[in-house]
């Protein structure tokens, strides 16, 4: 009886281990994944959370609204005070959130200035080459221009 006992226990305790290493390999896999994914977008790796679910945690329709993000996001924070019965996981993800669109802002805020620049640096070098003339290619056989 005490053989079977720990037979069956033994072949439990193996599964369970077996079951914990294909989750884990799974668990691998799918983050592996998920970075694949993510790659692109620095901002999103950085903060770990996208624009698309800052926008449903703070319930707004136009990120470009800061109004509207500052007031939801007032509501938001308050809500999930820890001190009026919310949760300190729920008020970073608000603060999560709003980060991440202001990361957003800042993104495009540069985004418009380098093209700013660029456009303003190219047209003084279109008229610079336009200025200058080009230049004659040599004339074979030593005949020179008088």
């Amino acid at each position: 009886m005490l053989m079977s006992g720990t037979r069956i226990a033994g072949r439990a305790f193996g599964d369970a281990y077996k079951q914990a290493l294909a989750n884990s390999a799974a668990a691998r896999a799918a983050a592996g994944n998920m970075k694949a994914v993510t790659d692109g977008d620095k901002m999103t790796q950085a903060s770990g959370i996208t624009v698309d679910e800052s926008t449903k945690i703070l319930n707004i329709k136009d990120i470009h609204d800061k109004e509207e993000l500052s007031k939801k996001f007032a509501h938001h924070f308050d809500a999930n005070d820890p001190k009026k019965g919310g949760t300190l996981y729920l008020q970073s993800k608000v603060i999560r959130a709003r980060e991440r669109i202001e990361m957003l802002w800042a993104q495009e805020k540069l985004e418009a200035e380098m093209a700013k620049q660029e456009k303003e640096s190219n047209p003084a070098e279109q008229a610079e080459s336009a200025d200058k003339k080009p230049s004659e290619p040599p004339q074979e056989n030593g005949d020179k221009k008088q």
